[in-house]
């Protein structure tokens, strides 16, 4: 299969290249290159890799990627409510212009598949003594869920007896990749932890799920192997039950890996976000499970940290 993944050089883009590439696919990874091009390096050059810099607004350049894909993941997007709220219009003109260029050129162009990726966000604030599921009503509260849940409904719309889309609803990602990034809970809590041997958690009763880059990876995989019947016109929460867990929880088990660090609380009762999720079914209909828990990535990062993985793991650069 010939896959093109937009905001593929991204935190959770290079481990899915990676991924599609190495179960034999053919890659193009199109990306206006934000980060630059270096997460990519252990990708370019091979075969069936290829590298476009552009961006999804780009009708003429989009249509071009396209060409003989059968496939498109769409990750593109100006990422979380803080990089939204820097440039709302920015991040309408990409999150949901961008997402109509790639939808029409795809239709256009006979892609059969096209997976997007949007967020558990949509959820905002439900009733966290249960889990909710894709039927769930959606409560966008902000620009950033707010283009997520308006993509969704039109690449939803698109499906046809020749155009199988489909929709990932991505819980909180965690874990190392080749473009870090540590304004995410799991990664800014263990850093935290690392460096200065103490974690100020805000809210600590606030739900949230979690799952790792690779298990989205794994997830994307698994829609585009899938019987088009199972998957055409459907929405999937992706993470797993394991995987939903309160902030206090996850700060304790970040000190409980982390020699020396201790926790500290700073009420908050007005966090605009919380909420637990169903997983039930990407797992019955689609067999999906993570293989990633929450220790095993606050592991991974720790480790990652004391080997001095990066040089500043501070820097601006990785953070959205």
């Amino acid at each position: 299969m010939k896959v093109l993944i937009a905001g593929g050089a991204g935190y959770v883009g290079v481990p899915m290249a990676q991924r599609l590439w190495d179960a034999g696919h053919d890659v193009t990874v199109f990306d206006r290159l934000s980060f630059g091009k270096e997460p990519l390096a252990g990708l370019t050059g091979q075969e069936r890799f290829t590298l476009i810099e552009g961006d999804i607004r780009d009708e003429a350049a989009v249509r071009d990627a396209l060409d003989g894909q059968d496939a498109v993941c769409l990750l593109a997007a100006i990422v979380g409510e803080p990089a939204c709220n820097r440039d709302p219009d920015e991040a309408r003109d990409i999150n949901l212009g961008g997402a109509r260029t790639l939808l029409k050129a795809a239709q256009e162009v006979g892609v059969q598949r096209f997976v997007f990726a949007s967020t558990c966000s949509n959820y905002g604030v439900a009733d966290t003594s249960k889990a909710v599921d894709e039927q769930a009503p959606l409560n966008p509260i902000s620009v950033y869920s707010e283009t997520k849940v308006q993509a969704e409904e039109e690449i939803l719309a698109a499906k046809s007896a020749t155009f199988c889309p489909t929709v990932l609803r991505l819980s909180t990602a965690f874990g190392v990749s080749p473009r870090m990034r540590f304004d995410l809970l799991v990664s800014d809590f263990t850093l935290a932890a690392v460096k200065d041997k103490k974690v100020v958690i805000y809210g600590e009763q606030f739900w949230r799920p979690f799952i790792h880059v690779r298990d989205i990876a794994k997830g994307f995989e698994t829609v585009l192997n899938a019987d088009p019947a199972d998957v055409s016109g459907e929405v999937f929460n992706l993470g797993g039950d394991g995987n939903n867990t309160r902030k206090i929880d996850l700060g304790e088990s970040v000190v409980k890996h982390v020699d020396d660090a201790t926790l500290e609380f700073v009420e908050l009762n007005n966090d605009p976000r919380s909420y637990r999720v169903a997983f039930g079914k990407v797992k019955s209909r689609l067999g999906f499970e993570p293989d990633w828990s929450i220790d095993d990535g606050v592991k991974e990062v720790g480790n990652a940290l004391l080997e001095q993985t990066w040089a500043d793991p501070t820097d601006a650069k990785y953070r959205n």
